[in-house]
């Protein structure tokens, strides 16, 4: 019964602005809202569809950031959005709480909830609970305090109990490069191939445990401080776009419904497909890119740049900065990227620079650490995935 009535709510919830065609619900606008039943669901629209991530108490108010249309009110919901039905909540011209938070805008650090977990409020000198997050959030804290961490909803300032939740040690990005079978593989016993077993090894590891794959544009969102994200979230990258990714990634990927970027070294980027041949770097094809689009996005690796010199140095930090601006750009315009993967993790001021001038709005490295709230978008760190790593030094990156 929950199922269908959770499929009914997100069947009705589009965003087209005043096109949608609903009853009109006549309750006038206020600056805040007061929930009428008992938790009163709070959804995100992260995904393109309703998702759950917690619950307002009855009689409890809350700072309202807008009207979306007749049906839905929009509050703040930690770094993001939250929707609650408009037929859950009077608006109030005045509340009649005194948690406001008008100090503490802009949190960088997180916890992950480990259950569905009670938010106070201790004004009043007892404890009140007045909303819960659902279970394996990862939001935004304030400050902490004891054994409590301060927390937003909604415009009021309440308490989670630390045992609840665990801190947040950042999101994994995962970087690949090259997949090999064993017999495969006479020319590339290097750092960065990897065995088809491994990889879905890996895969399977993150589906059993529930992890979420997400978009660069998530990620990028996240770090701004604008998206909420879950707690179990990873995003999976491969850099050069080669031909074994289609071949070995893709269909792994596809059957546990898992998301990925490519960054491709665009001039190498072939119209049609070849015959199979491990011993050469093979890249993709068009058709292999436009059947592969159902779980990976195409980002940009440069265009012609991807070489390094005699001392080792690549071709993005020792060419003339014309160069470098002129393959970026057509890098960046042909597959529309956004995000960039810095050859041989090599870059600097001007190659940032650069970067932001011809549209590019986040960037890659080879830096071995997570990404957190407020970090550089143009210097997001990755976990490269070497041949040969056992499988319990792959899941301590996630535990």
């Amino acid at each position: 019964m929950k199922k269908r009535t959770l499929f009914a709510i997100m069947s009705s919830f589009i965003f087209v602005s005043t096109l949608l065609v609903y009853p009109q619900n006549t309750k006038a606008a206020g600056p805040f809202i007061e929930t009428q039943k008992q938790n009163t669901p709070v959804y995100e629209n992260r995904t393109g569809s309703l998702e759950l991530v917690g619950y307002l108490n009855q009689f409890q108010q809350f700072s309202l950031v807008k009207e979306i249309n007749p049906n839905w009110f929009q509050v703040k919901y930690g770094n993001s959005n939250g929707y609650i039905l408009k037929s859950a909540a009077n608006p109030v011209l005045y509340p009649n709480f005194k948690n406001v938070n008008t100090k503490y805008k802009h949190p960088k650090e997180a916890i992950i909830t480990l259950k569905d977990t009670p938010v106070f409020d201790n004004t009043s000198g007892k404890l009140v609970h007045f909303a819960t997050i659902k279970e394996n959030r990862r939001y935004p804290i304030l400050y902490p305090e004891g054994n409590w961490y301060a927390v937003d909803v909604s415009g009021r300032i309440g308490f989670v109990y630390k045992a609840n939740v665990k801190p947040d040690k950042g999101i994994p990005v995962l970087m690949y490069h090259h997949l090999l079978k064993n017999s495969e593989n006479t020319n590339f016993r290097n750092s960065s191939t990897i065995t088809p077993e491994e990889f879905k090894q890996q895969m399977e590891y993150l589906h059993q445990k529930g992890y979420e794959t997400i978009t660069t544009s998530q990620l990028e969102q996240y770090i701004k401080g604008n998206l909420n994200l879950p707690g179990k979230t990873v995003l999976i990258t491969f850099d050069d776009g080669l031909k074994t990714v289609f071949l070995y990634a893709y269909p792994v990927l596809k059957q546990y419904h898992m998301k990925a970027a490519a960054f491709l070294i665009t001039s190498r980027i072939t119209n049609t497909s070849s015959n199979f041949n491990p011993k050469k770097l093979q890249t993709l094809s068009k058709v292999e890119m436009n059947q592969m689009k159902d779980v990976f996005e195409f980002q940009g690796h440069t265009h012609q740049l991807h070489s390094l010199n005699s001392k080792n140095m690549s071709a993005v930090v020792t060419q003339p900065l014309s160069t470098v601006r002129n393959d970026l750009m057509i890098n960046k315009t042909q597959f529309n990227a956004k995000a960039l993967a810095y050859p041989f993790g090599q870059y600097n001021t001007s190659t940032i620079n650069i970067l932001k001038q011809v549209g590019f709005t986040s960037a890659y490295t080879t830096h071995n650490a997570y990404v957190h709230i407020g970090d550089d978008p143009y210097q997001i760190n990755r976990f490269g995935i070497e041949p040969h790593l056992p499988l319990e030094k792959f899941c301590s990156i996630f535990e």
